[in-house]
């Protein structure tokens, strides 16, 4: 397919498992099959004049990407099938089971309960203070692992219950998630980790999240001043990325893009449903000076945004991960199934605990070569992913949550100095 604007024309040669249904219409890239869901909905039709594309910076010339096939034969389609009879022996859907509802249920608690108590002011203001904590720190172990598998299609089977799910969940954290959708799965899932095509590695003026970026003097620090970085995470999303990328016609490897109008309604809609819940409602209700509202709503900001990177960060930017350049062919050295694998690193994939608390995070790489399907069945589809590695001599990344956490500040200091 040859996608074009008035700068650039790049065709996008893209594997057999996945699929683009038209460029007016534009559907996220995604692996096709018995895991995939059957149709895009609203928002992602909204999208419609996204358009996949790279240009070589080298030649200024168009060039095509395509995944390297046959390097791993088999690998792939041997993993499917032993997933594909998971299921089938299992009688479960890719959908999410009880274990998610049951998550669902007691975060969703939490985060009504803690709201509730601080509006109540039963509590000290050092108490109200956890409170807000506990608010945010459920609201974002909530979208983990809840809201992403609905933005995926893998939480119900309802497109539109999957979508309200998620926006009703992104609002609680401030978080546009038509805008998200829209990054994550047509950028970041496309092309992980390989420049000028993810957005999640490219524009980061702060830190240099890539061999293949320009490194800048004040990038050999990083490994220091990141902690400071990663407390606004939350803040930084909120208030400007959000608008950035509303308004921005070109991301990473999104191009031309245009929005529905609806869309720019909602996001003013859920804008301000975020400011009153974390701060008209509370300066109202609560007996406090506004600002000790404010620094409440700040410090809970800041608490969620380290827990939130300590248990994503590192899935990509690792010293065990690679950041794949692309060729004078513009071939990706890998197929897209081991490409997945070597770009990915996973910390405690098999563990219960690590699954209940990261919602699949920890299981990366099953949620790059599966994303439609539920985190739940992620801890089964490691153990095959291991297997069928082993099998065929692929690279596979595991190490534990310490190890993930040491690994991308030893990737970030590496970056900063080499």
């Amino acid at each position: 397919m040859t996608i074009t604007n008035a700068a650039v024309s790049c065709p996008v040669v893209l594997p057999d498992n996945l699929s683009r249904r038209g460029t007016d219409n534009s559907r996220p890239l995604r692996p096709e099959g018995p895991f995939s869901p059957r149709s895009s909905d609203a928002a992602d039709r909204g999208a419609a004049s996204t358009e996949v594309a790279f240009e070589d910076y080298r030649h200024h010339e168009p060039l095509q990407i395509r995944f390297r096939e046959g390097n791993h034969a088999g690998f792939y389609s041997t993993l499917k099938g032993r997933v594909r009879q998971y299921f089938e022996a299992s009688k479960k859907s890719r959908f999410a089971d009880h274990t998610v509802a049951i998550k669902a249920a007691v975060y969703g608690i939490l985060v009504v309960g803690s709201y509730g108590l601080i509006l109540s002011n039963a509590v000290s203001p050092l108490g109200l203070l956890a409170l807000a904590i506990l608010f945010g720190l459920s609201s974002i172990l909530l979208a983990i692992n809840v809201a992403h598998d609905a933005a995926h299609d893998a939480l119900l089977p309802s497109r539109r219950l999957n979508r309200l799910i998620q926006t009703a969940i992104f609002t609680l954290l401030g978080a546009n998630a038509y805008l998200w959708r829209l990054r994550h799965i047509k950028s970041h899932h496309v092309f992980p980790n390989v420049n000028g095509c993810d957005v999640d590695i490219d524009n980061n003026w702060f830190l240099r999240l890539s061999p293949n970026q320009p490194r800048k003097p004040m990038h050999r620090y990083q490994h220091i001043y990141a902690p400071f970085i990663f407390w606004l995470v939350d803040i930084h999303a909120v208030f400007y990325q959000d608008f950035v990328y509303l308004f921005k016609k070109r991301l990473a490897n999104l191009k031309n893009i245009k929005h529905p109008a609806s869309e720019y309604v909602w996001f003013a809609v859920c804008k301000f449903a975020y400011i009153a819940i974390v701060g008209i409602i509370p300066i109202a209700v609560l007996p406090l000076p506004w600002w000790q509202v404010i620094i409440g709503a700040l410090v809970m900001s800041f608490v969620s945004s380290v827990v939130f990177v300590t248990l994503l960060i590192g899935t990509h930017f690792s010293d065990e991960t690679i950041f794949p350049e692309i060729d004078e062919s513009g071939f990706v050295p890998n197929d897209w199934a081991v490409h997945a694998l070597v770009t990915s690193l996973d910390w405690n994939p098999t563990s219960s605990w690590a699954n209940f608390l990261a919602g699949g995070a920890n299981s990366h790489a099953a949620h790059h070569l599966f994303p439609t399907v539920s985190h739940c069945h992620y801890i089964a589809i490691t153990k095959l992913i291991q297997r069928t590695a082993a099998e065929f001599t692929v690279p596979y990344n595991q190490t534990t949550l310490p190890g993930v956490v040491a690994s991308h500040f030893r990737f970030l200091k590496r970056m900063g100095q080499a």
